[in-house]
């Protein structure tokens, strides 16, 4: 503890430089990023397309901390973007700026944070240790696979989550410095728990930050010395018990994760993915991030999982023994070198969440996840310039070769800056991240998509039809679904193109391999239309409507879509599909993108009580129960006596205490 006790008196050189330059760097760095375009990688889901976070008001706040949307609770990171709307608009460059803002002080934060660890790790001088507190927050801060976090929009929730888990750190080193021998510091402590709970509700990724903290404790810290020349020192048992408060709140927020996951069906089921499958994937993670770690080139937006996962292969079995040899290693070692060992067991904690046990979407890695969790990578190379300056200045090194050392970490540090501000370039817009990741991944088909899609935004509509078709031919004839998917596509090309002719050509083919496809018979009606045949339009918009049931095997976004382009006109197709996509976006958990549908079904169709009935559900869900009863009375005044109206309304009746004239013609049973 006495490494931490002097604070950060010293004042004077680099000490006091340090931090204005690793501020200006990083900020040099990024800036770039402010002339990038939002993409169509969920910035369009969350931002573009998404109404509801425009603004601080009541209805926004709301909307904000009971949101799920996209299958996550981040109700912190919500507010940032309401913030950003209400100074920037939908100007992208405004979002942008706050992310380069908020990752500039988070590099100035690592850098403090690095220097308090330092201090009880390295026996080096106030200069040393400053030196190495500033390299290790350029390695953070300039590092290649930081730019997913900083230059994607959407993941505002990495940057804001780091913000808040390292002034936490930063407290709880202040509460172990400031503490009586053997206790925390109170004031420092309960505002380090606190920020730990802004972080949670920025991004839940930062579950496993106790156990980094109790890891701390045992090193640097070594407050779990039980020695008795090292009185006030607590056993490792009773430091676990001060982290009780944070781990209450990890898993609070954990709970609510792992309901939201199920609920929007997010979670890879174990059928596709088993046990020792997720065991290799998790190998195949923690190796795979050390050595983009040490070799960030290249990267890309979307690294697929390829199935079957097959652990005996050498994909998975190279990694798996790495990081078994990494592990015992550093076991071995700890005695002799503790820090190998308490930084591997922080990266492996940090990273625990998303590295495969408990899978979820389409990749096997992702830069994103390495924003806090390789933060203990980058203070190993701090602690090692620090090291090799105080080496050579007091003989443990030759000059020569203490200056070689930290003349190589700069190269890095520079070397990694221009890899970065190239890698931002690839977030410029859609089209160039996509044919960025197609270039890093061609063998994958997700990518492909993306890159259409992307094109056919940007009006390049022969471009998109083009490399649709390239990608056509490369399908097997086993994955028929997969050919229905792209020629679905293709017709959407020619829809937007305005070419009904040959969009509907495309559509009927893609209900060639796939005949329930509700997509393609959606927008099939649409064109069906734009060419005057409005009976045949009606026809498929009512049996897409009744194919419901299996509209779960295709993207939520895509039916939406599809469904925007129906006439408010045909009033009984669009009412019964706008029903059909609010029972989805209810099962999913979406309860205001459900309630919205019901309305609008209602709107269309207002003698339909399943439409009204289902409205109120999804307002009783919200919350919003006086609204919810009078949906259930309208739905028993469509049709008296419907049994589960009656259910919903008596129910909403007893918690109100009101008694509508409606439920006299429920029965007992419908009760």
């Amino acid at each position: 503890m006495r490494g931490l006790t002097c604070g950060l008196r010293n004042r004077g050189g680099l000490a006091a430089i340090a931090p204005a330059l690793v501020g200006l760097a990083t900020l040099l760095v990024f800036l770039p990023a402010l002339g990038n375009q939002f993409v169509n990688w969920d910035d369009d889901l969350n931002l573009v397309s998404n109404p509801h976070f425009r603004g601080l008001g009541w209805d926004q706040l709301r909307w904000m901390f009971t949101s799920t949307l996209g299958g996550h609770y981040i109700p912190v990171t919500w507010l940032s973007f309401g913030l950003d709307y209400v100074v920037w608009g939908m100007r992208p460059a405004g979002y942008h700026a706050t992310s380069v803002v908020l990752h500039t002080a988070n590099a100035i934060l690592f850098y403090f944070v690095a220097r308090l660890l330092l201090r009880s790790a390295v026996q080096a001088g106030e200069r040393e240790r400053a030196l190495g507190a500033a390299a290790a927050a350029l390695l953070f801060s300039l590092h290649p696979l930081r730019v997913e976090s900083v230059a994607w929009a959407t993941e505002r929730r990495d940057v804001l989550m780091g913000f808040f888990a390292l002034l936490c750190v930063t407290a709880y080193l202040r509460a172990a410095d400031r503490g009586r021998p053997g206790a925390l510091h109170g004031g420092w402590y309960w505002t380090a728990v606190g920020l730990f709970g802004l972080a949670l509700l920025s991004k839940s990724v930062v579950v496993g930050l106790p156990v980094v903290l109790l890891l701390l404790d045992v090193y640097p810290l070594r407050r779990s010395a039980t020695e008795a020349d090292k009185g006030g020192g607590r056993t490792l048992f009773r430091l676990a018990l001060e982290k009780i408060p944070f781990v209450l709140l990890a898993a609070a927020v954990g709970v609510v994760t792992l309901t939201v996951y199920s609920g929007h069906r997010l979670m890879t089921p174990l059928e596709t993915l088993g046990v020792l499958q997720r065991l290799a994937v998790s190998a195949y993670s923690l190796a795979f991030y050390l050595w983009k770690t040490v070799a960030p080139w290249p990267l890309s937006p979307l690294y697929t999982l390829f199935h079957p996962v097959v652990p005996s292969s050498a994909t998975y079995l190279v990694p798996s023994a790495v990081v078994i040899a990494v592990t015992l290693a550093a076991i071995l070692g700890y005695r002799r070198w503790s820090a190998g060992l308490i930084v591997w067991a922080s990266y492996v904690v940090l990273l625990a969440p998303v590295v495969g046990i408990l899978h979820s979407g389409a990749q096997v890695t992702a830069d994103r996840y390495t924003y806090l969790s390789c933060a203990p990578w980058a203070i190993l190379g701090g602690a090692g310039v620090a090291w090799c300056r105080q080496a050579a200045r007091s003989g443990r090194l030759s000059r020569p070769v203490g200056t070689a050392a930290i003349g190589a970490a700069a190269v890095i540090i520079v070397t990694f800056a221009g890899a970065t501000i190239r890698q931002i370039g690839v977030w410029r817009d859609s089209v160039t991240l996509w044919t960025h990741a197609v270039s890093v991944e061609p063998e994958s088909i997700r990518p492909v998509f993306y890159l259409g899609w992307a094109l056919t935004e940007a009006g390049r509509f022969d471009d998109a039809r083009a490399h649709f078709e390239r990608a056509l031919k490369r399908v097997p004839d086993h994955l028929s679904d997969l050919e229905a998917q792209i020629e679905l596509h293709l017709g959407i090309v020619e829809q937007r193109a305005g070419r009904p002719g040959p969009a509907e050509r495309y559509f009927r083919e893609a209900l060639v391999h796939d005949p329930t496809h509700a997509v393609a018979i959606i927008r099939l009606g649409t064109v069906l239309l734009e060419q005057g045949r409005a009976a045949e339009a009606d026809a498929a918009w009512t049996g897409a409507a009744e194919l419901e049931p299996r509209w779960d095997r295709y993207q939520l976004w895509e039916l939406g879509q599809a469904i925007e382009q129906v006439p408010i006109a045909h009033a009984a197709a669009r009412g019964h599909l706008a029903l059909a996509l609010g029972v989805l976006l209810q099962r999913y958990g979406e309860l205001k993108l459900a309630e919205e549908q019901y309305l609008l079904a209602t709107t269309l169709l207002s003698d339909n009580a399943v439409a009204w009935n289902n409205l109120g559900v999804a307002r009783a869900l919200s919350g919003s129960m006086k609204q919810a009863l009078d949906a259930f009375v309208r739905a028993l005044q469509v049709r008296p006596g419907d049994a589960q109206a009656c259910r919903n309304a008596r129910r909403a009746a007893a918690e109100l205490g009101a008694s509508p004239q409606e439920l006299s013609r429920c029965g007992a049973h419908a009760g």
